[in-house]
């Protein structure tokens, strides 16, 4: 058995928080400068995604991104605004734009007046929704979608807490596809979003050869310890993380979470940084006797990668949070299976 000793010295600083993000909103979890989130609109005859992106209180950017076609261009178009942050308001009004590049086409003009209805319809409806601390649903009339609509809001999505747009007949109109934090003013992770592609590359298929059996135990002072079973073709690289060559790694930590920042430190987990992108229409989030449970997919653009990651969050007492993450390249997963998922069954907390 691998046995570790660990203590919790210091409390880990968890985020830095912002502010709220639309005037009058006191959001659940707060968001913080660089959070965007990326829509798909259904309702289009093509592809098209909308971004949105929090600078600070009254200032946002926006995108519209459609792929080419076989006969129409490619568009890629972003809207840089500044709003009244007077939280009286009912309706949203500008102060400020830029657009990149500015509209020069009917077809970029329209897109210019959807990139309006955008935030004067969808940031007064947010403010209507009330307090969202956790998953709701409101019934509202929404003409460009065709009438009644279903809006459904997460509070685990940045900035208008949308996940969804359902149509009366059940149909998704719009929804939240993926979402990101920008790491320094010259990422361009928000600016290069181009969607998911319907096709990944299989790459070989291996099967991982195990080795013996090897228990981890990673043992906390006065508190309660986390275990993983893995074997011995995992290689130890640092006291909380170990590795399966290129296919995976493993980690299990610890660390101190007071419960009103749990809200935020799951969305933390759930954005993608440095040009990944977590794809949220394959993303599953369960909650049992405390623990959360968190399993998605991230793509990799420049490597056109997929990788697999699964999390655990269990309570150990006193805020003290224990933290199971495993990330595996995805076609290593699909070929083992079974392997991971016993590896993930095994994370327990003595």
């Amino acid at each position: 058995m691998n046995l570790l000793k660990r203590t919790f010295a210091a409390a880990i600083p968890l985020l830095a928080f912002h502010a709220f993000a639309i005037p009058g909103v006191k959001a659940a979890v707060p968001d913080q400068s660089g959070q965007f989130v990326y829509y798909k609109d259904s309702t289009f005859t093509r592809d098209s995604y909308i971004g949105i992106i929090f600078y600070d209180d009254t200032t946002y950017g926006l995108r519209y991104y459609a792929p080419s076609t076989d006969s129409q261009p490619e568009i890629d178009m972003q809207d840089f605004i500044t709003i009244d942050g007077n939280e009286e308001r009912d309706a949203i009004e500008l102060t400020g734009e830029r657009f990149e590049p500015f509209p020069q086409t009917q077809e970029e003009t329209d897109v210019a007046n959807y990139l309006h209805d955008f935030v004067y319809e969808l940031f007064p409806r947010r403010k209507n929704a009330g307090d969202v601390a956790e998953k709701r649903s409101v019934s509202d009339t929404y003409e460009q979608f065709g009438g009644r609509v279903s809006l459904e809001f997460d509070p685990v999505i940045p900035i208008l807490n949308l996940s969804r747009i359902t149509t009366s007949d059940g149909k998704i109109a719009l929804e939240a596809v993926t979402g990101g934090r920008l790491s320094s003013s010259t990422d361009t992770s928000f600016s290069s979003f181009k969607g998911f592609p319907k096709d990944v590359p299989a790459g070989k298929k291996e099967k991982i050869k195990k080795g013996k059996k090897n228990d981890i135990l990673v043992e906390n002072d006065g508190l309660k310890s986390l275990s993983v079973s893995l074997d011995t073709s995992w290689e130890q690289k640092s006291s909380a993380t170990w590795m399966l060559g290129d296919y995976a790694a493993q980690s299990v930590v610890a660390l101190m979470l007071p419960a009103e920042k749990k809200g935020a430190f799951i969305r933390s987990l759930i954005l993608g940084r440095d040009h990944t992108y977590p794809n949220w229409t394959k993303m599953r989030i369960s909650e049992s006797g405390g623990s959360t449970k968190i399993e998605q997919e991230f793509l990799f653009p420049e490597s056109a990668s997929v990788k697999r990651d699964f999390k655990k969050i269990v309570p150990l007492g006193n805020d003290a949070t224990g933290i199971f993450a495993l990330t595996v390249n995805e076609n290593a997963y699909k070929n083992n299976k079974k392997y991971f998922d016993k590896i993930i069954s095994s994370y327990d907390v003595k």
